[in-house]
């Protein structure tokens, strides 16, 4: 289960885990989170599938087998239970750790084992036949009768298959109580990566959030600043702040003035934007701005 591999090689048996997070709110782009170091569930079931082969483009081959159950000790339970569904594409999942190389197999022949001559896919609005690893234009008078039975080519992700087996089953009968399992785990899954760490700590005591396309600045008003803010006969509360920095972005950024919203209180400067960039930049050169107390008190000078 623990096994890792730096390359990919054909007739790999690999896991599917069928308890990760798939799209929840408090987890955006699961499908990207390493999880290389996670400790899987033993006791859980998984889903199990085999490498045909890696494809140009990042792309793998896969075919998955109707096996749904505890990790076994050896492949044959799984190869002898035959495909779940047809092979498809797929990106990803190996080269983070969400599904892992299970079995090697060095005696595995594609051709024989997984019938890769007859494996089709039609592909692109004029129907190219993609078949046994060749793409073939169809002529006109074959389209019809070449493409009645042959899925088109769509290349899944590791969370868009695990969604898709979990349904199957469902089909099947096996409810796998998914949503409550993963909410009650849900503080043991990888932590998703700050990307905004450096300028979180660069604008100190200025704070940064994102939700869902929306980028907020906002701190709680306090001692920052608060002598420049007397020495101009204000209170230097939320609504303050918020005078400040309209009047900065009129004097030093025009070309954002109609980029942000304010949302601030008498305890809390607060400001959103949906162009990250924008903000990013106006919190820069505000909090650079601010530090520099003889120039904030010639901006709340001329409020």
């Amino acid at each position: 289960m623990n096994r890792e591999k730096n390359k990919l090689h054909s007739g790999d048996i690999f896991t599917i885990p069928l308890f990760l997070p798939s799209y929840q709110i408090w987890r955006e782009l699961d499908e990207f989170m390493d999880y290389r170091k996670y400790q899987f569930h033993q006791e859980d079931v998984y889903a199990f599938g085999r490498l045909i082969e890696p494809v140009p483009g990042n792309m793998n081959l896969i075919e998955i087998f109707s096996y749904v159950g505890k990790i076994p000790k050896s492949p044959e339970v799984i190869i002898h239970s035959e495909r779940f569904f047809e092979p498809v594409m797929m990106v990803g999942a190996f080269s983070k750790g969400r599904w892992r190389f299970l079995f090697d197999n060095p005696h595995y022949d594609k051709w024989v084992d997984s019938d890769y001559a007859n494996i089709s896919f039609l592909m692109g609005d004029n129907l190219t036949l993609w078949k046994g690893g060749e793409t073939i234009p169809l002529r006109q008078q074959d389209k019809k009768s070449e493409s009645s039975d042959i899925p088109y080519m769509i290349v899944y992700g590791s969370v868009g298959l695990e969604e898709k087996i979990r349904f199957l089953l469902s089909l099947r009968g096996l409810e796998l109580n998914y949503e409550q399992t993963v909410e009650e785990r849900r503080n043991e899954y990888p932590k998703p990566r700050d990307l905004d760490k450096k300028l979180k700590e660069t604008i100190a005591p200025f704070q940064w959030s994102s939700e869902n396309g929306r980028y907020s600045l906002y701190f709680s008003v306090g001692e920052l600043n608060r002598n420049s803010f007397e020495n101009n006969n204000m209170l230097g509360n939320g609504y303050d702040w918020e005078k400040a920095a309209i009047a900065f972005i009129e004097i030093h950024m025009p070309e954002f003035k109609d980029s942000f919203t304010f949302d601030c209180e008498a305890d809390t400067f607060s400001m959103q934007s949906r162009l990250k960039k924008s903000l990013k930049a106006f919190g820069l050169a505000f909090h650079k701005f601010v530090l520099d107390t003889s120039a904030f008190e010639a901006l709340l000078s001329g409020l």
